[in-house]
C-alpha cells in the first residue's frame, strides 16, 4: 500500500524557508524590550506544555524560560497538561487569558491530532493566533537491546517473522511520534502493537524496562539511554540527520527498501490565546528569538537533541496548514485511528 507520505515535500518546504526572515531587526530588540519592559510583563508568565515532562518540549520550554525569566525579572511558569496527543493540553491553552502572559507551546503533534481526531474542542485556527517557530527536535527509533535488533531492516524482518508479537511506546496518541511508527508499519508492512503513554518519558522508561520492545520518542527522552548502551537507536523519522546522533540513519536511508522516501519532523512554535495583544505578542515574540538565538542557550538545547530553527508567525501558519493537509491523507490512507 502506497502513502501520500512518500511524497513529503512540506519537509523540503520547511529547510526551503528564510528562517532569518524575522519580522524585527535583531539589533533593534534590546531597545524595544527596554522600551517596554517597565510596563510589560509585569507579572509571572504562564508557559501552557500540553506534553509530559522529560520530552522535548517540555526541555524546550524550561531551557528558554530561564534566560527569558531573567531578561524580564518575571518567572516562565511552566505547566505541563499531557493527554490525548495534546489536545488537553491545547483546551487548557484556550482558557488562558488573552491579555499576553499566556503562551502555548506547540508541536506538529497539533496538527496530527487535527487530523486523527473527528471532533476538536477547540480550533487551531480561531481560538489561537500563531508566534513564531523556534526549533526542531528529532524523533528517534529505538530498541531494547534484548530484542537482538540492531537496524531498521533487522527490527522490519523480526516484525514480519513475529506478527503482532512486538509493541512499540509512542508519546501518545496523536502525535507526531504516532504518527511516525505508523507510517512505517503501513509502509513495511509489518504489524507492530502500538502502546500509547501519556508523554516520551514513560514510553522511554517502559522500553528501557523491557515492558515493550521499541519506542519512538523525542531525542530528550530517549538520548540518555542511547549513551547508556540501555536502548539501540535504529533511525530518526527527520529528512535530514540528527546533529546530536550524527551516526543514526534516517529512516529514508536506513536499508528498508519501502521507507526510501520516507520522512516526518517535529518541529515546535509559540502560540497564544487568540484576541492577545499584538504590541504585547510582539515584544514577547522578539525577546524569544533573541535568547534562543544567543550560543549558550542552543548549545543546552544541542545538548538535549533540540536544534534551533527560528521563523515567524507566518511560517508558523504555513506550516500548520500543510501538516494538516498532509497528515489527513496520511491517516486516511492509512485508516489511522485514535485508540
Amino acid at each position: 500500500m502506497s502513502s501520500p507520505v512518500l511524497s513529503l515535500s512540506t519537509q523540503g518546504a520547511r529547510r526551503r524557508l528564510v528562517w532569518l526572515g524575522l519580522s524585527v531587526s535583531a539589533a533593534l530588540l534590546p531597545g524595544l524590550v527596554q522600551a517596554q519592559g517597565d510596563t510589560y510583563p509585569a507579572k509571572p508568565i504562564r508557559v501552557m506544555v500540553p506534553f509530559n515532562t522529560g520530552g522535548a518540549a517540555d526541555t524546550l520550554a524550561r531551557v528558554i524560560g530561564v534566560p527569558l525569566g531573567q531578561r524580564f525579572g518575571q518567572q516562565f511558569v511552566v505547566e505541563n497538561r499531557p493527554g490525548a496527543g495534546g489536545t488537553i493540553g491545547m483546551e487548557a491553552g484556550k482558557r488562558l487569558p488573552a491579555d499576553g502572559y499566556g503562551l502555548i507551546l506547540i508541536s506538529n503533534s497539533q496538527a496530527v491530532s487535527e487530523a486523527i481526531y473527528p471532533k476538536l474542542s477547540y480550533d487551531l485556527r480561531k481560538d489561537f493566533m500563531p508566534i513564531n517557530v523556534i526549533a526542531d527536535s528529532p524523533m528517534v527509533i529505538a530498541a531494547n537491546p534484548g530484542i537482538g535488533v540492531k537496524t531498521m531492516p533487522e527490527l522490519v524482518a523480526y516484525a514480519r517473522k513475529n506478527p503482532g508479537k512486538l509493541s512499540y511506546g509512542s508519546c501518545g496518541v496523536g502525535t507526531a511520534h504516532h504518527l511516525a511508527m505508523e507510517i512505517v508499519k503501513v509502509e513495511a508492512k509489518v504489524d507492530i502493537v502500538h502502546a500509547p503513554y501519556r508523554g516520551c518519558a514513560p514510553a522511554t522508561l517502559d522500553t528501557v524496562g523491557g515492558q515493550i520492545q521499541v519506542v519512538v520518542g523525542s531525542a530528550p527522552a530517549v538520548l540518555p539511554h542511547i549513551k547508556a548502551g540501555k536502548l539501540v537507536a535504529l533511525a530518526v523519522t527527520n529528512p535530514k540527520r540528527s546533529r546530536s546522533l550524527p551516526d543514526v540513519p534516517t529512516i529514508a536511508e536506513s536499508g528498508v527498501p519501502e521507507l526510501a522516501k520516507s520522512a516526518i519532523g517535529n518541529w515546535y512554535g509559540f502560540m497564544a490565546p487568540a484576541g492577545a495583544p499584538k504590541e504585547r505578542i510582539a515584544l514577547m515574540d522578539a525577546a524569544i528569538r533573541e535568547e534562543i538565538a544567543k550560543p549558550e542557550v542552543g548549545e543546552k538545547l544541542s545538548a538535549a537533541g533540540i536544534e534551533v530553527e527560528v521563523a515567524d508567525a507566518a511560517a508558523l501558519d504555513r506550516l500548520l496548514r500543510g501538516d494538516i493537509a498532509q497528515f489527513t491523507e496520511v491517516v486516511t490512507a492509512g485508516n489511522i485511528r485514535p485508540e
